[in-house]
């Protein structure tokens, strides 16, 4: 195990052995090591590098042909090849992720033995709340449940956490093994292992007993390019609370048990959808209606509209637009008025000029294209708003 993998030594006396500066960084290569360098989903230390000469901030930290470089911001003083430096990352930050490491690795054992056809498609592990990517068929709330219980489960019993090396011929007969052996160049591979329960190839940085995650909690998931995000924390009570608050609170709101609030509120979206499908046949029919006359060689359509749905009425407006045609059409929401205009190119007018106007003279706000435009003004200047227009048709 190399220094930086010990998952609880924060500190370290080290010596200098390369400096470079680039971009007003140093960056520094030590002949040892507390810092983990970024890789396998886990994030870097960062901390300090300091002597009696010099103090300086590492900010960021990589591994390089085998090399471990400390990108360091210096705070004062100089650093020179040879020095002896004392090497201290956040402890804060280290135990955090040192518990959603080992959560991850948990939750997956539990996800594979609930989940036959899951597979990890990529980790990426952060302080406050980390994501794990799961490629499946389908991935439920319910299916989810079935794992964070059996992983809080693996927590509370407190087993082994076992780190160990095997060559890549030993490691082709370990059943279970979560591993990309093709990535691999080394013939040594570093394992990681919750007893009696998930062994995965890992250099990141873990417990040595379930019991240290604290508890393991899923706080989301969706959906993202072909792969299931789990957004997910550990070792959290106050956001147990929290949820449980909520819950409690919603219950208390539509007068229901909390074990009864999910159904309850499946139900309502349900019946809004259908609402919501009336309402979309009750728009679409009033839409059809509009108002039509003559000004000078332009055609000029219009109407008021009582709460129609908008893309409705922009695509009414877009049907109606013929060869020397403007459409004006207001749409009533709440104490406002969505003005839609449009303006065929022969028309001689400008949708965004003429919704420009009208934008002043009743201090509304909006804006456009030539052929399209669209505002809002206050509900009491819907009828004047469409006479402005037309006076405006009329006087050009």
């Amino acid at each position: 195990m190399e220094t930086y993998q010990e998952p609880f030594l924060h500190e370290k006396n080290a010596s200098v052995t390369n400096i470079e500066e680039k971009d007003g960084f140093l960056l520094v290569e030590l002949d040892d090591t507390v810092f983990y360098p970024a890789g396998g989903g886990q994030p870097c230390d960062t901390g300090t590098i300091r002597n009696n000469y010099f103090e300086g901030k590492v900010v960021d930290v990589s591994k390089k042909d085998g090399k471990i470089i400390h990108k360091v911001k210096v705070v004062d003083g100089t650093l020179k090849i040879n020095d002896n430096v004392t090497c201290e990352h956040s402890v804060k930050k280290r135990i955090s992720l040192v518990r959603m490491h080992s959560g991850e690795h948990v939750f997956m054992g539990a996800l594979l033995k609930t989940i036959k056809d899951i597979k990890v498609n990529k980790v990426r592990l952060d302080e406050d709340e980390s994501s794990l990517f799961v490629i499946c068929e389908n991935l439920t709330w319910e299916r989810i449940f079935e794992a964070e219980k059996l992983a809080n489960k693996i927590i509370k019993e407190n087993r082994d956490i076992i780190v160990k090396e095997v060559t890549k011929e030993e490691a082709k007969s370990i059943k279970g093994l979560r591993i990309k052996l093709d990535r691999i160049k080394s013939d040594k591979i570093r394992l990681v292992e919750v007893n009696n329960h998930d062994i995965a190839a890992c250099a990141g940085t873990h417990a040595l007993k379930t019991d240290f995650i604290g508890n393991f909690l899923v706080t989301r998931f969706n959906l993202v390019k072909g792969a299931y995000e789990i957004r997910f924390k550990t070792n959290v009570s106050e956001d147990l609370f929290e949820l449980a608050r909520i819950a409690r609170k919603t219950a208390s709101i539509i007068k229901k048990d909390v074990n009864d609030v999910p159904e309850f509120i499946e139900n309502l979206m349900q019946e809004n959808e259908r609402k919501t499908t009336k309402l979309r046949e009750l728009s679409a029919n009033f839409v059809k209606e509009f108002k039509e006359e003559k000004i000078g060689e332009i055609n000029f359509v219009y109407n008021i509209f009582d709460e129609v749905e908008k893309k409705q009425l922009v695509d009414r407006a877009a049907s109606l637009k013929k060869e020397k045609t403007i459409v004006c059409f207001l749409n009533k929401l709440g104490d406002n008025a969505q003005i839609i205009i449009v303006a065929s190119e022969d028309s001689g007018f400008k949708a965004n000029e003429l919704l420009k106007d009208v934008m002043e003279k009743f201090n509304g706000k909006g804006g456009g294209r030539e052929n399209f435009a669209m505002g809002s003004i206050k509900m009491d200047f819907s009828e004047k708003a469409i006479e402005t227009i037309k006076e405006l048709v009329k006087n050009s």
